[in-house]
């Protein structure tokens, strides 16, 4: 227990002690200003969707016989298939594994990469952002990736609804109208969800690999294998 004589301080040492408090205090704001700046600029380097350390212009791009989209180098001996849903937690957060294998391998040629549609979360959503990104190759070829991307960033930000696909549209810069309309015919989902179903995907993301043109198989390592396993399927083979 303090002694009460504790509570009896000088007046002028009061004073004397109050422009040392302040320097102290001034200090301690100056620190935690400098912090949070540090912070601020930490969060503000990370690289978004949008900033990707490649360009999807100067990588090859297809489809496969059934339709679904492709990237990566043709002659590339083997094929990473994602089964994915934008609106998933999950395919959300493995982007970054995706990235990763599209700059290190799928960019130099080693290997391509394949998206399949996937709806799993939002009956209605998880379908509309497929189609959309479908759409938006069918309105300005080659414009798939940019679209897939975007879509993560859109479906990652807040819940998807009507307002997340006029953003879209907007960010594409395509009428939204036009969008909706070719909605109606983009079928793509169907067949890869059918394509899933016939592999026994049980969830998204789950990754197959495939040689050649063969059929896909289960990765070896997991449903949602890192960017570390993914470089030792794809070196196996390369």
């Amino acid at each position: 227990m303090l002694d009460v004589v504790d509570e009896d301080i000088d007046v002028t040492q009061k004073t004397k002690g109050g422009p040392k408090q302040t320097k102290i205090i001034l200090g301690a704001v100056i620190i935690i200003a400098v912090a949070v700046a540090a912070v601020l600029v930490i969060f503000s380097s990370q690289p978004s969707f949008s900033e990707q350390a490649f360009d999807y212009s100067q990588i090859p791009q297809n489809r496969t016989d059934d339709g679904a989209f492709i990237l990566g180098d043709p002659a590339a001996p083997i094929t990473i298939v994602a089964f994915e849903d934008f609106l998933c937690g999950h395919c959300q957060s493995y982007k970054s594994t995706v990235d990763q294998l599209i700059s290190q391998y799928v960019a130099k040629g080693m290997a391509r990469f394949e998206y399949r549609f996937t709806p799993v979360v939002d009956p209605a959503y998880s379908r509309l952002s497929a189609q959309l990104a479908e759409c938006s190759d069918t309105l300005r070829p080659g414009s798939f990736w940019n679209a897939h991307d975007l879509l993560y960033e859109l479906a990652s930000a807040r819940r998807f609804n009507d307002n997340s696909a006029r953003s879209f549209a907007d960010e594409m810069n395509m009428p939204y109208a036009d969008l909706l309309e070719c909605s109606g015919d983009a079928t793509q989902v169907d067949i890869d969800t059918q394509f899933a179903t016939q592999l026994q995907v049980r969830g998204t993301p789950t990754v197959f690999f495939r040689l050649s043109d063969g059929v896909p198989q289960p990765s070896p390592f997991s449903n949602q294998p890192n960017i570390e396993q993914l470089g030792a399927l794809i070196e196996q083979f390369s």
